[in-house]
């Protein structure tokens, strides 16, 4: 088995909850995917009292990262525009799987060039995006869309368009 193309610090014996357990399923993700095109000079974390930050970078290409910034009651995952907010079941309802794995899977996801991001502009203003993954189907799955407030959303003389985008990191 090859050497995997960025090794994670240790965390500190302080980082407990769901930052430590999402740490911990992150490396050994990491260690499966073996994404070659991660940086590891750019690739950085960070601990604190309430958890973590974390961002992984592109080895080609700055402006493809993946950032998290984990705590012990919620957290959010993105890349480019696009982002995901988790944080664990209500009291009383059961998870299907673990918030903290299902963050995971959505940062392996992206690594994979699984996500597809949708940016629409207003002349050369992002003014909105839209992410998506694909069921076994190859079929389209809305996961988020974030509009921005920009005063180009007002400008409807200039042209509107879309560009789409996958990230891989493999």
């Amino acid at each position: 088995m090859h050497e995997m193309s960025v090794r994670l610090p240790d965390p500190p014996d302080s980082l407990k909850g769901a930052p430590r357990v999402f740490y911990d399923e992150l490396r050994q993700m990491l260690e499966a995917v073996q994404p070659a095109q991660l940086d590891a000079g750019k690739t950085s974390v960070a601990f604190d009292k309430k958890g973590l930050e974390i961002e992984l970078v592109h080895s080609d290409r700055d402006d493809w990262g993946i950032w998290a910034t984990v705590g012990e009651k919620d957290a959010i995952v993105g890349t480019s525009y696009a982002h995901e907010h988790f944080a664990p079941a209500s009291q009383g309802t059961v998870e299907e799987r673990p918030w903290t794995t299902e963050m995971v899977d959505f940062v392996a996801e992206v690594l994979r060039g699984e996500v597809e991001m949708q940016t629409t502009f207003r002349g050369s203003t992002p003014i909105s995006v839209e992410h998506f993954n694909f069921d076994e189907n190859g079929e389209r799955n809305a996961l988020g869309h974030t509009g921005f407030l920009v005063p180009a959303r007002l400008f409807f003389w200039r042209p509107k368009r879309a560009e789409t985008e996958r990230v891989s990191f493999l």
